[in-house]
């Protein structure tokens, strides 16, 4: 019995040698992946610009990207009309003190100047029908879309009250939604019952309706009062502004 069991102990000792080196490689893999460098994680370039309405933000783009962001900026800023300096430096305060940048001259601009008269018998029809002041339409289209039927923000919201797809779909019957909204006539009377419904909702509130036609209803459920955003801020304020204006004889 003795002497049978002798082969079986060179064949382990090989095993084991054998897998001792197996280990040894695995270590040897296992340290010089933990030593090697991470991959990298994708590069990326921060874009800062100027919205529309004179705040500065930021955002990640691929390395290089950049450009396009600007260009693409720089044509929906001329397309829109509003003149945004892209290429100026921030300066200290820009955004927090958003009431002395580019809204402030967008409402003293339409307040000063005469009001286009292409669309004042749309807006009249739609103001009769839902029940909307004819002078809040016109202030609310002056800040929105500056009376461009052809403008398209870079949301996406249409026409000239701006009304996004989504938010059209339950005011208007039709397949295209898009296509309809680019119609001035279409895109006014849905926009005024939109209106009209918020205004409905906050009685005696015309700051919250407005602001829930900038912001969205949650943001002011959220707060229970006009969001502290900027935009929203600013646009309250100068759709009031020019409203007071155009409803005085």
């Amino acid at each position: 019995m003795h002497r049978q069991a002798q082969p079986i102990f060179p064949a382990l000792r090989a095993f084991l040698a054998r897998a001792g080196g197996m280990a040894a490689l695995a270590a040897i893999l296992a340290g010089a992946l933990a030593l090697a460098p991470a991959r990298p994680a994708q590069a990326a370039d921060i874009y800062r610009y100027k919205d529309p309405f004179g705040v500065w933000r930021a955002m990640k783009v691929p390395t290089g990207h950049a450009k396009y962001y600007k260009r693409a900026q720089a044509r929906a800023a001329w397309r829109s009309g509003v003149k945004v300096c892209m290429a100026c430096e921030p300066k200290s305060g820009d955004g927090a003190r958003l009431a002395t940048l580019e809204p402030a001259s967008r409402a003293l601009q339409w307040g000063d100047a005469k009001v286009p008269t292409a669309h004042d018998g749309l807006i009249a029809r739609a103001a009769q029908d839902s029940g909307v002041d004819q002078a809040l339409l016109t202030a609310v289209i002056a800040i929105e879309s500056g009376f461009r039927s052809d403008a398209r923000s870079p949301k996406g919201a249409l026409g000239l009250m701006q009304l996004m797809p989504a938010t059209a779909a339950s005011l208007l019957a039709v397949d295209d939604i898009e296509t309809a909204l680019v119609d001035p006539a279409t895109n006014v009377k849905a926009g005024s019952r939109h209106l009209r419904r918020l205004i409905d909702q906050y009685p005696g509130r015309l700051d919250l309706a407005l602001a829930a036609y900038n912001a969205g209803e949650g943001a002011v459920r959220k707060y229970d009062a006009v969001p502290p955003y900027a935009e929203t801020q600013a646009y309250v304020r100068d759709v009031t502004a020019l409203y007071e204006r155009y409803k005085t004889p």
